[in-house]
């Protein structure tokens, strides 16, 4: 029977001991979706109730079992991700019939079930693997070819590839706003395979999420002809053809903003639905952190998560420090990232994670620099400084002298980036948006690697 019937699900909750075509319907959605309800028999028995509970648990809502309105929201959204693989062993099956089975390699089921290296597993016991997205963005201009010879090494680690719209912000060529720039005559399908995000951004010179040229978003939020003419850009977009989402990175906002920011995206999500395509907007997690932080945005997020398909949590590059400007520490991303996901579907959620190194003036008060790591380890093999892990950023950094200034450099390595995918892990987010692909450490992809079976969209 086919998927979605809709309306089998619009009625009632329904529960323990419930019975009927809407609860063979529910067994049947939560089968697709990795979860093991039992027989599709159209009785609510327990199996069917801890599915259900394990539905919520993964989606972060109240776990008492019952398929109300929140389950049936997330069970028939469109776009809602294949990305739970389950299996049950068999008596006499080995971690390794498992691995096939999946797909994956044996450490990697090894470590999503905690299990030391030599110990057996038994028949019956049920295997997770999560598959998560990994978006790879390019930075244009001399950027993209390094950027591409990268994604061409890691094709099986990479869901989909995002590429810059213009090779910089532009803002305020045009009087009121930022120049956002005409799409090519068609649109790239994709490239070395994958299917290709087409971001529009108002970012600075360094192209990183996170840092933003100064003002851009709040001109095309308050001046109607530059909102206009965004608007009219958006529609050139949407209409080509292209398999990827258009991906919106318009910035970090000033408070009071949140609804004008609210009502471009919206404008924006309806012109490319009628196109019939997805967008993803970047939402800034901003600076100040738990109570203060719905203040410091004014973002309803709930209503972003329900016009866009996808949100790309996008923490501060740099946030103040006590001696100069640094990086996030994990339990400060947690925060803000927790905060997201009590309010929408975690799996709607991408972590944006720059994979670049960072340059700050030490005491100063300069948006950040950003540098290839091959280059900022060029710096740091000049200077005979070696790289010290911080652990309360938990990235490496060293600092260095140049122009009678010193300055601090962050890198980010296989055991930082690790952190933060456990961090995913942990809040059951849909993925990561790896950012400047090509200027990374190649070892980082360990991590990837190690952890996760990548989703791959379309792939049967």
């Amino acid at each position: 029977m086919g998927w979605p019937r809709r309306g089998l699900l619009l009625g009632k909750a329904l529960r323990l001991g419930s019975r009927g075509e809407a609860v063979a319907c529910l067994q049947e959605r939560l089968r697709e979706l990795g979860y093991d309800p039992g027989p599709v028999d159209g009785i609510y028995g327990y199996q069917t109730f801890e599915a259900v509970q394990e539905l919520q648990r993964d989606c972060r809502l109240r776990m008492d079992g019952v398929a109300g309105k929140q389950v049936m929201a997330v069970l028939q959204d469109p776009r809602l991700p294949l990305v739970r693989r389950a299996y049950t062993l068999a008596p006499g099956e080995s971690l390794s019939d498992a691995a096939r089975a999946l797909g994956v390699p044996v450490h990697r089921l090894r470590r999503a079930l905690s299990l030391p290296r030599r110990a057996a597993v038994r028949g019956g016991q049920r295997v997770v693997v999560w598959e998560r997205l990994v978006v790879a963005e390019i930075k244009p201009g001399q950027a993209r070819d390094p950027g591409l010879r990268a994604a061409a090494r890691r094709l099986p680690l990479l869901s989909a590839l995002a590429e810059l719209a213009s090779a910089e912000a532009r803002v305020g060529e045009t009087p009121g706003g930022p120049d956002f720039p005409e799409p090519p005559a068609e649109r790239s399908g994709s490239l070395e395979g994958l299917p290709v995000w087409t971001t529009l951004h108002t970012r600075d010179g360094s192209l990183v999420p996170g840092l933003y040229a100064p003002g851009a978003v709040q001109r095309l939020l308050h001046v109607r002809s530059a909102r206009r003419a965004f608007l009219g850009s958006i529609r050139k977009w949407a209409a080509q053809p292209g398999p990827g989402p258009l991906h919106l990175d318009l910035g970090g906002l000033r408070w009071g903003d949140g609804a004008r920011w609210l009502a471009l995206v919206r404008e924006a999500a309806a012109v490319v639905r009628r196109a019939g395509g997805d967008l993803a907007v970047s939402v800034p997690l901003g600076a100040a952190a738990g109570p203060l932080q719905r203040l410091a945005n004014d973002i309803d997020i709930r209503a972003a998560a329900a016009a866009a398909a996808w949100l790309i949590l996008v923490p501060p590059a740099i946030v103040p420090g006590p001696e100069s400007p640094r990086p996030l520490s994990y339990e400060e991303l947690a925060s803000r990232i927790r905060a997201v996901v009590r309010q929408v579907p975690p799996w709607k959620c991408l972590l944006a994670v720059p994979v670049c190194a960072l340059v700050v003036p030490v005491g100063g008060r300069e948006q950040p620099t950003a540098l290839s790591y091959q280059r900022a380890v060029g710096l740091a093999c000049a200077g005979r400084i070696r790289p010290a892990w911080n652990e309360q950023v938990g990235r490496p950094s060293f600092r260095y002298v140049k122009d009678d200034r010193e300055w601090a450099v962050w890198l980010e390595n296989r055991a930082s980036l690790g952190r933060k995918l456990d961090l995913v892990d942990a809040m059951h987010l849909g993925g990561v948006v790896v950012s400047a692909l090509g200027e990374e450490d190649g070892r980082v992809w360990t991590a990837v690697a190690e952890r996760w079976k990548v989703h791959k969209p379309g792939a049967e």
